[in-house]
């Protein structure tokens, strides 16, 4: 899977597929899962992590700013 992941849609959909990739047919958690990571898989990690790292430190505001609350 060659991952693009520039916008948060495009975020969600890589954590998405990969979750996919864990489930049984019927849809129920593997009991393990074993996945083979292409290197730009592991660069999109890399940069959900800092992405993430970045909007840390703004957590409670966006989450007010989404829930309205």
């Amino acid at each position: 899977m060659a991952a693009r992941v520039h916008s948060i849609k495009d975020q969600a959909d890589f954590l998405r597929s990969l979750v996919t990739r864990t489930k049984m047919r019927d849809g129920t958690a593997s009991a393990e899962a074993m996945l083979v990571l292409s290197p730009e898989d592991a660069d999109a990690f890399d940069a959900l992590a800092m992405r993430l790292d970045r909007m840390a430190p703004f957590e409670n505001e966006i989450r007010r700013m989404v829930t309205g609350k």
